[in-house]
């Protein structure tokens, strides 16, 4: 039978694709691109590579299934074609693993720690984490020939650790071992004879366990007393579990004696100490051998903040300065003004001096307390040398962690948990390892420090593995899965990441290239790969080297879907599908399909995509670019993470775009920073900024609006209508509608959160959940409302014939045409067809949102709001999952912002939009430890004059394109 050649699609009607029949070619390069909204996703991920994923899942037994994750048939009529479809999406739900979590890390996400902990395994030299000394196996004669260097001469006894027991028990034990022959013992380091009547058992011991060792032998140790010292010593291993003392007694005259310990196990040289062999569960944070016990191994802790526990440092210790101390009950407050007061007295200090004026000794003591003998020098020294009343008092802080550990009340503990912030756990600093396992290295590195890494120091420390285990078999194996992997990161333009780095702190984009060099080291071949815009978050010039892995996954005979906006990947396409014309229920249609030649070649306004690909459209800025007024908002010394102690200077009132390669510390200035110290100043957010030295002009802006990609909400329930408060602007709505009235029904009747107005069958969600068992879990229209969430009661109330569910199923659009006669519900409408968001549904559950479609929904609740100016808007990548048609929509609305007095920091890639910014800063020159410096701050025109910019060199290259 002749393999088939084209995938076919028949029938495609998921969401609001139009009914799609289409042939894409296998062993070829597909980009699907079009506006936002149009079916893109729908027919990639929710048609495509669900057929596929449950095509294959419906192979595997009953039991196989059962544990893994099923998705629902898609609406289509069938799919010719197909072979194992693998999905690389942003968030990585699509059957790619997850990767929330803070344990999922490069390394594990790689397959890099799997290699790399049985390596340390089985080649680590091991130290003894007490002492540092070397931990080892010695046999017999090892032992031997220890005694006869270290005691030549000298008188010793031999013991064997028996056991470790209540003095209660031990006078049960210890007739057993004079009846087995055994005449004297070591308890509690004296040494008795059980011959002895007396009780031997040391006195004021209470009931605190002891430890036994048994007196095998004494003697004189020379080379004489060889073979006895190998009896001797063999029955203590035997009696002790592997396990001997030596004492020895250098001077005859002395009753000093000497300790050496000894074992066959895996001991420590110095001390004794025993350890158990080691695995590669050692190495790892999720299992108990390896994971810090303190902190479980998440390598972090709550702590309390100094800084939170004094929001405002105006204020005085009697006036309310250490705030969690104002809260709990009334006999708590109390005890809290009391113990201020006597600290008062015995520091003593005023307690009514703003905090800021205190002597910072006075703070340290107030938050942190001191030791005793410390406590007291310190009250001495307050004193002016005076020794007043001791006072224990451990701190505020220590007072708040066993109010926060002591609490019963859920409340409290929640509100005492605002004043703390997570940093690196105080017994492994972050490591996520106990101290044993810290303490094992493979050429002069801990497994902690290999973590550490970025990707490409790891390849460099890789390949000296490779040489040094080149010889040994398993060995090498081990070190070139490593090296390996670690070149297939560097491929995919991510050698600035470390190998700790968790999984959730990683870009869309990025967390889709480290799931795609993992994919390239798998080396399959037939499959068809589904990609969610993996250029996100890559810099222009970082571009070329992402295309061409999309082009080595091709060329081994895989076919490679890739939904995209890019214009560089679109140019590389195999294939070309273009959805359109516009997005929702205006969508779902194909515009062209075809080569990127073909495209090019179609007629002005046939195809967006290819007016904006060919020049014949353009991103503009009709607003017109302004120049600096002379404010500025500075950051000075900015050093967290590899920032290198930059200043950077916004202009006020102006679009600034930062950009510069990836991991070049655009996110850690803005986002890490600036926008976490504004949010702490402008909108008292309970936030603690990265290292800087301060930041100047922040009294200029009355608010912060950071807009980002996070979910508007986790829950069905959440939905654009609700998070924009159009919601309850339509429940105050039906509540005036005369049948309302006079029903007595209220605004609340008409939520589907609350009892009363919604269907109690499925209590608002409108779906009954079915267990399928082996299958996808299917939901059905709940029998009682037919999927309208509300009762029959409240259905009844009508609005202009429409009623509640009827206006949750619109679109934006629709819901303007119906309510163009209400300004406060037509201009929260209004905003929402303003920033490209027609298309939506009111209803439309969050977690269905994309991260674009999220950030947007937020933008146009700020801009509902009265424009004050004086904001400053901060945005993380705004163009991710727009087309140019949205862009340019979405920039019309930044400078009309900008005109309005407000402020626009912009971190982004896009090279339009940094084509048509008012000011460019520009880090860099690299990533990782190669950026972190400001490589370029001005007005667009001068960057290309920059050499150290690569920036500028795209931007020169666009221009070319451009005028060519």
């Amino acid at each position: 039978m002749q393999a088939a050649t084209h995938i076919h699609i028949k029938g495609a009607r998921e969401h609001n694709l139009r009914d799609l029949e289409l042939r894409l070619p296998r062993g070829r390069l597909v980009v699907i691109t079009g506006p936002s909204g149009s079916g893109k996703s729908s027919l990639a991920f929710d048609t495509l590579y669900a057929e596929g994923y449950r095509k294959y899942i419906e192979s595997l037994s009953v039991q196989a299934r059962a544990v893994l994750d099923q998705l629902k048939r898609p609406d289509v009529d069938f799919i010719h074609g197909l072979s194992p479809v693998l999905a690389i999406d942003q968030r990585g739900s699509a059957g790619a693993g997850g990767g929330g979590s803070s344990r999922h890390t490069i390394a594990t996400t790689t397959e890099i720690a799997d290699y790399a902990q049985l390596l340390w395994a089985l080649a680590g030299e091991q130290f003894c984490p007490k002492d540092g000394g070397r931990v080892v196996r010695r046999s017999l004669d090892d032992n031997i020939e220890q005694v006869l260097k270290t005691c030549a001469g000298q008188r010793v006894m031999l013991l064997a650790p028996a056991l470790c027991a209540k003095p209660s028990v031990l006078r049960e034990e210890l007739p057993r071992l004079r009846q087995r022959g055994f005449q004297r013992v070591r308890i509690a380091g004296e040494i008795a004879d059980l011959d002895d009547e007396r009780d031997f058992i040391p006195k004021g011991q209470g009931t605190r366990e002891l430890a036994v060792e048994i007196v095998v032998d004494r003697l004189v140790v020379s080379a004489e007393q060889r073979a006895r010292l190998a009896d001797s010593l063999e029955l203590c291993f035997r009696e002790g579990s592997d396990r001997a003392i030596v004492l020895a007694q250098a001077d005859r005259d002395s009753d000093e004696w000497r300790e050496v310990p000894l074992s066959q196990h895996l001991a420590c040289e110095v001390c004794g100490d025993v350890f158990e062999k080691l695995t590669p569960q050692h190495f790892s944070a999720n299992h108990p051998k390896g994971a810090c016990p303190t902190c479980g191994g998440l390598g972090r802790k709550l702590r309390f903040a100094p800084e939170l526990i004094v929001p405002d440092s105006t204020k005085s210790v009697r006036g309310g300065a250490i705030k969690p101390w104002r809260l709990g009950g009334k006999n708590l407050i109390i005890r809290h003004n009391a113990l201020l007061k006597q600290l008062a007295e015995q520091l003593p200090f005023d307690a009514d001096l703003p905090w800021a004026e205190l002597p910072e000794t006075q703070r340290q003591v107030i938050l942190h307390g001191a030791g005793e003998r410390e406590f007291a020098f310190k009250l001495r020294r307050m004193a002016g040398g005076r020794t007043p009343q001791s006072m224990p008092f451990a701190g505020v802080i220590a007072d708040l962690e066993q109010s926060f550990r002591e609490t019963k009340s859920e409340g409290f503990r929640a509100r005492l948990t605002s004043f703390m912030v997570s940093g690196p756990c105080p017994e492994c600093a972050g490591t996520k390892l106990n101290a044993r396992s810290e303490a094992v290295r493979l050429l002069g590195k801990t497994y902690p420090d290999f973590l550490a890494l970025d990707v490409e120091e790891a390849a460099a420390f890789a390949g000296e593995l490779e040489a040094r285990y080149a010889a040994d078999g398993g060995l090498d194996e081990l070190s070139r899965g490593i090296a390996q992997r670690l070149r297939f990161l560097l491929d995919t333009g991510l050698g600035y990441l470390s190998l700790g780095r968790e999984q959730a702190t990683l870009s869309g984009g990025e967390a889709q290239r480290v799931r795609l060099a993992t994919q390239l080291g798998m080396g399959l071949m037939g499959v068809i790969y589904v990609l969610d815009e993996p250029s996100i978050g890559l810099h222009p010039s970082d571009n070329a080297r992402l295309l061409r892995q999309l082009a080595e996954l091709r060329d081994r005979g895989n076919t490679v879907v890739v939904v995209e906006h890019d214009e560089d990947t679109m140019r590389l396409a195999d294939e070309l599908v273009e959805l359109g014309p516009g997005a929702g229920k205006e969508g779902g249609q194909i515009l062209f399909q075809g080569t990127p030649t073909e495209c090019l070649a179609l007629p002005p306004r046939q195809s967006p995509t290819a007016d904006y690909l060919s020049g014949k459209l353009r991103i503009e800025n009709d607003a017109g670019l302004r120049s600096p007024s002379g404010a500025w908002l500075s950051v000075r010394e900015a050093r967290e993470h590899n920032l290198k102690g930059i200043d950077v200077k916004f202009p006020v009132g102006l679009l600034t775009c930062v950009t510069g390669p990836s991991g070049s510390g655009k996110s850690t200035l803005v986002n890490d920073i600036l926008a976490q110290a504004a949010a702490r100043k402008l909108n008292r957010a309970k936030t603690l900024p990265g290292l800087h030295a301060r930041i100047e002009g922040l009294e200029l802006f009355e608010k912060l609006v950071l807009v980002d990609q996070s979910p508007i909400g986790r829950s069905p329930r959440s939905n654009p209508a609700t998070y924009v408060g159009l919601m309850d602007l339509l429940r105050d709505l039906f509540a005036q509608v005369p049948l309302a009235k006079v029903r007595g029904y209220k605004a609340s009747r008409f939520s589907f959160n609350v009892r009363g107005g919604r269907c109690e069958t499925c209590q608002g969600d409108g779906l009954i959940k079915l267990d399928m068992q082996f299958m996808a879990d299917a939901y059905a229209p709940c029998p009682s409302c037919g999927g309208r969430r509300f009762n029959r009661e409240t259905l009844e109330v009508r609005f202009h014939g429409h009623s509640i569910s009827d206006v949750l199923d619109m679109t934006v659009q629709e819901a303007i045409a119906l309510f163009r006669n209400i300004p406060r519900i037509i201009d929260k409408l209004a905003t929402l067809e303003a920033v490209g968001l027609g298309y939506l549904t009111l209803g439309q559950a969050a977690p269905t949102l994309s991260g674009g479609e999220a950030q947007r929904l937020k933008l146009s609740l700020e801009l509902s709001k009265r424009q004050q100016g004086q904001s400053l808007y901060i945005l993380d990548e705004p163009t991710t999952g727009l087309h140019w048609v949205d862009i340019q929509r979405l920039l019309d609305l930044l400078f009309k912002l900008r005109d309005a007095g407000n402020t626009i920091i912009i971190i982004e890639h896009n090279l339009d939009v940094m084509a048509v910014a008012d000011w460019l800063i520009d880090l860099g020159p690299g990533g990782g430890k190669h950026g972190g410096e400001l490589v370029y701050a001005g007005p667009r025109s001068g960057i290309e004059a920059e050499p150290r910019s690569t920036t500028g060199a795209a931007l020169a290259r666009l221009e070319h394109k451009e005028n060519g």
